[in-house]
């Protein structure tokens, strides 16, 4: 069985039902054994060495990362698969939306590659940008919702089909 490690820094909560829907399509249609895990103070030592992949997901906001996505994403994934992520409601996936390819491009670039490429010591199999959401204050309205479930169905699908 294909065991993989999906661990995730979120913001607003996108992220994380991001990661839910890809753990959920792995599992049962590839039949992944899954381990989810929010990044937190309390899960700074996570022990992957038993994963065959790794899936690393986290908001962007304010022009940045999560503290602790991006500091994981340091550690030392030789011999797994890395698959990344990235949440980015207002400005990249926004883009991709417009049609705006040349901007998508820039801030797929800013906000996912050049991360991955000064943080990560292996090339990614697979990187992925999402929508998200964001909320009018404390209240439950949004000033901004492109999240999308079947993008992370389709991602998902792919991670399971290079991952066999």
């Amino acid at each position: 069985m294909v065991k993989t490690l999906i661990v995730f820094g979120t913001r607003y909560g996108a992220t994380h039902r991001s990661s839910e829907v890809i753990a959920k399509t792995l599992k049962e249609e590839f039949n992944h054994e899954i381990e989810l895990v929010k990044l937190s103070s309390e899960t700074e030592n996570i022990d992957f060495s038993s994963f065959d992949n790794i899936i690393v997901g986290t908001s962007v906001a304010m022009f940045s990362w999560t503290k602790r996505a991006k500091k994981f994403l340091k550690n030392d994934f030789s011999g797994k698969k890395l698959f990344v992520f990235i949440s980015s409601a207002a400005l990249t996936y926004a883009a991709l939306e417009k049609g705006e390819m040349d901007k998508y491009e820039k801030n797929k670039k800013r906000f996912l590659d050049n991360v991955v490429k000064k943080n990560a010591n292996i090339e990614p199999t697979s990187t992925a940008v999402f929508g998200g959401w964001i909320r009018k204050g404390n209240t439950e309205e949004f000033s901004l919702f492109n999240w999308k479930e079947e993008d992370m169905v389709k991602w998902a699908k792919e991670i399971g089909k290079l991952t066999g």
